[in-house]
């Protein structure tokens, strides 16, 4: 009789993602792994497979969870510049509480994508979902239809918004953060 579970997958889950997070793919080993999440390696294999899957469960859940946070905001009920005025001061909120870990999906594309074909294809994905909520965002109604200057503004945000997390990581000091955020959503009609 196989005996029942005791731990949450979820929140191991969550403790694997902050591990990468905190460490990167090749700084992190399976002992920290398993001091991360209090769990034998078996338990790890039987539940998340190797190192590799467990980093893709981890990239996955990340991606989720951002892509949601960041629809939320993009799609409040504002001025497209007001919309991108938010998710700037959202994305600059954990500089201020200390927090200079960025994005884990901009850690990754420098870090593990250029070595894992598999990987490069899941941030290109993100990357490329996150510029498609981005030319939603900039049209002044939702049943508007997007033009080329929507859809060359959407890149360019899409730059700065990576290039700013980036510079997060990079330890840029918060002032310069906020005037590149400012100079980022000055170019957007009111």
């Amino acid at each position: 009789m196989a005996r029942p579970r005791e731990f949450d997958p979820k929140e191991a889950l969550d403790q694997i993602l902050a591990q990468f997070w905190d460490s990167g793919y090749h700084a992190t080993s399976l002992q920290d792994l398993e001091r991360a999440t209090g769990l034998k390696k078996q338990s790890l294999y039987r539940e998340f497979g190797n190192k590799d899957a467990m980093f893709a469960a981890a990239l996955g859940l990340y991606g989720g969870r951002e892509m949601l946070v960041m629809g939320e905001i993009l799609m409040e009920p504002a001025t497209p510049r007001a919309r991108f005025e938010a998710l700037f001061r959202a994305v600059l909120a954990p500089v201020r509480d200390g927090d200079r870990r960025g994005c884990f999906l901009c850690n990754t594309s420098i870090e593990h994508a250029p070595d894992n074909p598999e990987v490069r294809a899941h941030t290109a994905k993100g990357i490329a979902a996150s510029q498609a909520q981005f030319v939603q965002a900039l049209l002044p109604d939702p049943s508007a239809m997007a033009t080329a200057d929507l859809e060359a503004a959407a890149r360019r945000l899409t730059a700065g918004y990576f290039g700013l997390r980036v510079m997060v990581r990079g330890g840029v000091p918060l002032p310069e953060l906020e005037a590149v955020a400012a100079s980022l959503v000055a170019g957007i009609d009111p």
